[in-house]
């Protein structure tokens, strides 16, 4: 006959796991309800959220006591609310808010996480099932919510980006393409640390149209965008190209495909980096890009990869590994591969 183990801390470790899904939930709430925006500016009364934000009193001050218990927010003895440094992480249209992805992760994706055993039953892409559409028609047809994401990634990645710059020197390279770049956060910065390299962000012709109007005015002279499909053709001839969280889209197969567009591109000597996250072999060993190989397998047909396979993909794409980087994170690791012919 089978047991459960003898030991509470075990059951109650699994129960805080399952539950896990309830702070995620309230995040979400916080967000979309603006409060983090609403307190910028000083503490408020419950009276004062729940109006400004046209929610139901008792249950608003439900949720915000939530969220201060895992410290979120502030409440104060005389009733008022408060923002602390975490909640001003939720802050809107700030450099490295997290708002944007809390929105689109608890939001569209959030139906995606739902169906997460269709997809391991299936093989298939759970958001597909869920909404009807690939995770990219879905940002087609719902362009603001694309824009959401795009920022939600440029949050994420300023938290990884001084990381980047830290451990790699862009400095000798003149011209430098983006993949993939979304709003440009990533070339921006790098431009910023290399006074004398050039740019261009590559991306879908709707999102680089965004991008061309958030290009800041002291790197308009040596920043462009070009729209188009990295499936087809990206601009040639760069010294240095770079994809950040772009190759984990896509299955093997595709990102093949994407890396020989990326051989034809390059000069002989050119190189490229792919940065992304870089899964150890270690048997059980705790690992971010554990976790978000499941937001990718429920999201894309992709994956995060190991070493191994990352080799795999350039030796049959006809580009040269050179070296693995490690950054500050485990979800930035840097491939370093070079065109020989």
């Amino acid at each position: 006959m089978k047991n459960l183990p003898n030991n509470p801390e075990l059951t109650f470790k699994m129960y805080e796991l399952i539950s896990g899904y309830w702070i995620a939930c309230a995040i979400y709430s916080v967000a979309k309800l603006d409060i983090a925006d609403l307190l910028a500016n000083g503490p408020k009364t419950l009276a004062e959220l729940a109006k400004e934000s046209q929610s139901h009193e008792i249950s608003l001050y439900r949720l915000l006591r939530a969220t201060a218990s895992v410290g979120i927010f502030e409440e104060l003895p005389d009733g008022k609310f408060r923002i602390n440094d975490l909640g001003k992480t939720l802050l809107s249209d700030v450099p490295g808010s997290i708002k944007p992805w809390a929105l689109a992760n608890l939001g569209e994706h959030f139906p995606a996480f739902g169906n997460l055993t269709y997809g391991i039953k299936t093989g298939k892409v759970p958001f597909d099932d869920a909404h009807g559409k690939s995770v990219w028609d879905y940002y087609k047809d719902n362009p603001e919510a694309g824009v959401n994401l795009m920022n939600a990634m440029a949050g994420v990645s300023g938290a990884v980006l001084k990381g980047i710059l830290d451990i790699y020197d862009f400095s000798p390279y003149k011209t430098l393409v983006d993949i993939g770049g979304g709003n440009g956060a990533m070339l921006f910065a790098v431009l910023y640390a290399s006074p004398s390299s050039k740019g261009i962000v590559f991306d879908e012709p709707y999102v680089v149209e965004k991008t061309a109007t958030q290009i800041p005015d002291e790197l308009k002279d040596r920043c462009t965008v070009y729209g188009g499909s990295f499936f087809e053709e990206i601009p040639a001839n760069a010294d240095l190209y770079m994809t950040k969280w772009v190759i984990h889209d896509w299955s093997d197969a595709q990102a093949i495909a994407l890396l020989k567009v990326c051989h034809k591109a390059m000069p002989v000597g050119g190189k490229l980096l792919i940065i992304d996250s870089v899964i150890s072999d270690e048997l059980n060993e705790p690992h971010a890009g554990k976790l978000l190989d499941l937001n990718i397998m429920a999201m894309t047909t992709g994956k995060e990869r190991t070493l191994k396979e990352f080799k795999t993909l350039l030796k049959e794409s006809g580009l040269l590994f050179k070296s693995l980087i490690a950054t500050n994170t485990e979800v930035s690791s840097i491939i370093e591969c070079e065109k020989l012919s």
